[in-house]
């Protein structure tokens, strides 16, 4: 009797000893796994906290670029407000100049009817040669020739002018904000 209450004991403490250490390696396996998880999270974190820090290097950076651009579009707005000044000029200086190019032409053409009138009236005060004709032709060619590039620089002064003064406009537009 006694061998086999010994035997019932020692079955009873194996089964007991199997259960523990089944208990105990699963305790192990999930010791070991959180282990390796909590040595990945930090690795992780020490990652995140060197791409924080290159994140904050490039916003300083961007904010350096953005004062630098600010400061840029002010010295271009400050030379375009002393360029528009010289553009109105040169525009005022290109209009005085057009009118006095198309006063001599209508002399010239004006001249060229009394000739014209005198001639074919018969009234023969003084006479144009057909050289001096032909080159007060290419004389009023030329002068109408002049007058149309002109006109056309002005127009292109003032278009120019009036994108400046945008440009200016919408420049104090953006300092103000």
């Amino acid at each position: 009797n006694s061998i086999e209450a010994e035997i019932m004991s020692l079955s009873e403490t194996e089964l007991q000893f199997t259960e523990k250490l089944q208990k105990y390696e699963e305790t192990d396996q999930e010791w070991n796994k959180l282990l390796t998880e909590q040595e990945m999270a930090r690795e992780n974190l020490s990652k995140k906290k060197m791409e924080e820090i290159e994140a904050r290097k490039s916003l300083n950076k961007a904010r350096d670029y953005v004062i630098e651009a600010k400061e840029d579009l002010v010295k271009t707005s400050d030379a375009l407000r002393g360029v528009e000044q010289k553009v109105r000029k040169n525009a005022q200086d290109m209009d005085k100049i057009t009118a006095s190019l198309n006063r001599k032409q209508e002399r010239v053409r004006n001249a060229l009817r009394k000739k014209a009138e005198l001639l074919k009236g018969g009234i023969h005060m003084q006479y144009l040669t057909e050289e001096e004709l032909t080159a007060l032709r290419r004389r009023e060619l030329q002068l109408i020739g002049e007058s149309k590039q002109i006109a056309n620089m002005v127009a292109r002064l003032e278009s120019r002018a009036e994108k400046l003064k945008n440009r200016a406009d919408k420049l104090k537009e953006y300092q103000q904000n």
